[in-house]
């Protein structure tokens, strides 16, 4: 299990990226976000295998928010 002071480097590291796709991708955004929540998607089922649920749930809320963000464009 990651210790608590690098999962939270980690994930803040994980939404930084996230926040960079975003910003940068004005034309293809929607494509952009769509790659970064399959991304997402396979950290995820690493976490799960890894048996994390800390970090389990923090992907799985980050990948909600992402679709979220799809849904406005």
């Amino acid at each position: 299990m990651i210790r608590v002071p690098e999962l939270d480097e980690l994930c803040e590291a994980i939404a930084n990226k996230s926040a960079l796709v975003a910003g940068h991708a004005a034309a293809g955004r929607y494509g952009a976000l769509e790659c970064r929540r399959c991304q997402i998607g396979g950290m995820l089922e690493l976490a799960r295998r890894l048996d994390d649920h800390r970090l389990v749930r923090f992907l799985e809320a980050h990948k909600d928010a992402l679709g979220r963000l799809m849904e406005t464009e």
